[in-house]
């Protein structure tokens, strides 16, 4: 199986996605590491070891009384951020606003 099969009756790209489906979703992984770019190194180990350094820190922050609150180290996050205002807050809202999508189209064609 090569790459410049693909296409062939012998290679299609059902089978394509198959192998691409079949990729175990390890940190190893190049697919892995290309669908979490921001995440991909952070592993069990790492969340534990940070879990770790935060509770030695809230220890150390309450016998000395002191300072402020120390904050947890912060995970790397792949999730894209939601912009405000883009959702629709009701199902009218959405009627709405596909009604205005529907009017521009009529008007632009």
């Amino acid at each position: 199986m090569r790459l410049r099969d693909l296409g062939t009756p012998g290679f299609g790209w059902e089978d394509l996605r198959d192998v691409i489906n079949g990729i175990a979703p390890t940190q190893e992984s190049a697919l892995f590491r290309e669908q979490n770019p921001k995440s991909w190194w952070w592993t069990a180990e790492i969340d534990f070891m940070a879990a770790l350094l935060h509770t030695m820190q809230l220890a150390n922050w309450q016998r000395a009384g002191k300072g402020p609150q120390p904050k947890p180290v912060k995970r790397p996050d792949d999730t894209p951020k939601r912009r405000r205002g883009l959702e629709p807050r009701s199902a009218a809202d959405l009627a709405e606003r596909r009604k205005r999508m529907r009017q521009r189209k009529a008007d632009s064609g």
